[in-house]
């Protein structure tokens, strides 16, 4: 298990503070904590040190790290299972927000694809939809299950030649990249001139995180490896090349977050459910959502 030490991911500045001590969820190497840096400059919350790219796959090869609920096999818990029953919904309203402008056949790309239902959800609406997947296990579910496009690896696994693309999504994949900025500089060398890209990501300012403090389940340290402030984010989409603009909370969101957070319990669903609530309203009357929505359209040399 190798750990690497590093300066901001963003602005490369090697000045930064530490902003809280976090363990892990899931327990992998046991009682651990992570230390998680703000730096002094740009003011990312970054992961520092963090698992390298050889080690980071033991902290997903963990019993109940299972983020494809859809992947052949039932829920299990009741936190899960409300997951799956709203899915359908929170699929059907990104591609919603996303998609405005874009016409019939325009190309579009997921990164983390997971299992390729949002994908399905594009070609319902009459795009073009290919993905990629670094797990070999939902992008095979993908393929099998929905007959779909779908390179197993990250960006950098999608060839070329299958773009230009209109739209580039990351869903909650981001914040788990070790190559940040070259992850964004390659999205935008496949889009088509003004294309777009949509990023979403957890927001640690939110009502839901300051509510759960080092218990907040969006930490999820070692694998997010980044936590983006709405200033942050922006500022980090035009120094990768593009013009930004926030679309706010991502809706439901909120009550995944919150459930999460909450001990595995009827009453720590009602609970994080009853926080969720209030989180989801926050968003919704303009305050911070639990996780925020980006746009960024591919600037012009």
């Amino acid at each position: 298990m190798n750990f690497e030490t590093i300066v901001c991911p963003v602005c490369s500045s090697p000045d930064y503070k530490p902003e809280r001590i976090v363990g892990d969820r899931f327990r992998v190497l046991q009682d651990r904590t992570y230390a998680l840096v703000r730096c002094q400059t740009c003011r990312l919350i970054y992961l520092n040190p963090r698992p390298d790219e050889s080690s980071i796959t033991a902290f997903y090869d963990t019993q109940g790290y299972d983020p494809f609920g859809s992947a052949g096999s039932e829920p299990q818990t009741m936190s899960a299972k409300l997951y799956q029953k709203f899915r359908p919904l929170s699929i059907r309203r990104k591609a919603a927000r996303v998609v405005d402008g874009l016409k019939p056949a325009d190309k579009c790309l997921d990164v983390g694809c997971a299992t390729g239902e949002f994908l399905v959800e594009l070609k319902r609406r009459g795009f073009e939809a290919e993905g990629c997947e670094p797990s070999e296990k939902a992008a095979q579910f993908a393929r099998d299950k929905y007959g779909l496009r779908v390179w197993t690896g990250g960006i950098e696994a999608v060839p070329a030649h299958a773009g230009p693309f209109k739209l580039i999504t990351l869903w909650h994949v981001l914040e788990h990249v070790h190559r940040l900025r070259e992850t964004l500089e390659t999205a935008k060398q496949m889009l088509s001139p003004r294309g777009r890209i949509a990023v979403a990501v957890p927001n640690p300012v939110s009502f839901d995180a300051k509510a759960y403090g080092d218990t907040w389940v969006a930490w999820d340290t070692p694998r997010h490896l980044y936590h983006f402030e709405p200033p942050v984010m922006l500022d980090l989409l035009i120094r990768a090349g593009f013009d930004p603009r926030s679309l706010g909370a991502v809706a439901f969101d909120a009550f995944y977050h919150c459930i999460l957070s909450e001990p595995r319990s009827p009453l720590g669903i009602m609970r994080g459910a009853y926080r969720g609530s209030l989180s989801y309203a926050s968003g919704l009357l303009g305050g911070p959502g639990s996780s925020e929505l980006y746009i960024g359209y591919k600037r012009s040399l």
